[in-house]
């Protein structure tokens, strides 16, 4: 039983890894901020996160100032790693006590994408999210990083504390 589990572990480590290869490889020379020239006037050190008591904090140097491009680019996967976190969390939870039709006889964890047709489900899913990453999750140069507006149509978008829409 645990080598299986190892076996999904590794299904699914190695899953994510192409996934992320294959999504960075789509963003172009320029990245998710459009950019091409350095803005030498751009200061991370003021922008949106930056409060107290930690003040900005970059303790490895990432955002050099001036660089707007890397500092968008690290800013938009900030947020969209949390987004992902967020609902693996979610899911994790979830898919313990729903089951959808078809699907009942797939154990719950990481067993599920080695067992049929739990591998469907995995492949479905990662063929929604890929389409879904290069269609209208693709990040707008014109806004904010991570901003995608209202894309259902529900109403409900409010501008950011930047008071950027």
């Amino acid at each position: 039983k645990a080598a299986t589990a190892a076996k999904s572990a590794t299904q699914v480590a190695t899953g994510v890894g192409a996934a992320a290869a294959a999504g960075s490889m789509t963003k172009g020379k320029d990245g998710v901020a459009g950019k091409e020239s350095p803005n030498p006037s751009f200061d991370p050190s003021v922008q949106l996160g930056a409060m107290p008591p930690l003040g900005y904090f970059d303790p490895a140097g990432f955002c050099k100032k001036g660089d707007e491009n890397g500092f968008r680019n690290l800013r938009a996967a900030e947020i969209k790693h949390g987004r992902v976190a967020m609902m693996a969390a979610l899911g994790g939870i979830v898919q313990h006590f729903v089951k959808f039709p078809g699907f009942e006889a797939v154990p719950t964890g990481l067993s599920a994408v080695s067992t049929a047709p739990g591998t469907y489900g995995f492949v479905a899913l990662f063929l929604a999210a890929g389409a879904l990453e290069l269609g209208p999750w693709s990040e707008n140069p014109s806004k904010e990083p991570g901003n995608f507006g209202d894309p259902v149509g529900l109403n409900q978008y409010t501008e950011g504390p930047s008071g950027k829409a």
